[in-house]
């Protein structure tokens, strides 16, 4: 296996990597065969080489990992189809869960700050909202359509929250809040792409 990937989150830290590759002479009529199989970053033709931090969550390092040659064993192989099952349902997974983990952290800071009891009410109706999506069948175009309008409903509560947190920009927190809110915003293209295929397969 040969190839290089940038933004690998946690990549200086990590010691088992998740590697989506093409299967050689394996190909269908609409996409190439692909395949995830598990890489050890101290394995033979693994470079892992960091990354600046980057100006929101510089917490979290990113590296950019390079492939030469890596042998791969038929065990290293996760069983089922590469993008259907992993890549393609990714973006959806991690969009319910940091979700939901931000919300989290947004109720228990408007509990500790004493922040507007109806805000509070609305991140508890967020998070039961996206525990019921997390439920849902992941290929389901009523799944997509209905993480899109929580997800609209997040974005309007962390707009809310930040113009609390800016009350107070000496606290540390306010200012990792204020700082790392650029973040949400990553990807909004390729989410509103799904929602589109969502209403487009229900109208079908």
């Amino acid at each position: 296996m040969s190839g290089s990937k940038r933004w690998t989150t946690l990549g200086p830290q990590g010691t088992l990597l998740l590697v989506t590759g093409r299967l050689a002479g394996a190909a269908t009529d609409e996409r190439p065969a692909l395949k995830v199989a598990l890489v050890r970053a101290d394995q033979p033709g693994v470079t892992v080489v960091p990354m600046p931090e980057t100006a929101f969550v510089p917490e979290v390092p990113h590296a950019r990992i390079q492939l030469q040659d890596v042998a791969i064993e038929p065990s290293s192989l996760l069983p089922g189809d590469g993008y259907d099952t992993y890549v393609k349902p990714f973006r959806t997974l991690e969009d319910i869960h940091v979700t939901a983990a931000v919300l989290a952290y947004l109720l228990r800071e408007a509990r500790a700050r004493g922040w507007p009891a109806d805000l509070r009410e609305r991140l508890a109706a967020g998070l039961s909202t996206l525990a019921m999506v997390a439920q849902s069948h992941r290929d389901a175009p009523t799944t997509h359509v209905a993480l899109a309008g929580a997800l609209h409903w997040a974005a309007a509560l962390y707009d809310e929250a930040g113009a609390l947190w800016a009350t107070t920009p000496e606290d540390p927190a306010s200012r990792r809040w204020l700082r790392d809110a650029p973040l949400f915003a990553v990807a909004a293209g390729a989410r509103q792409q799904r929602a589109a295929r969502a209403w487009e397969r229900l109208q079908a």
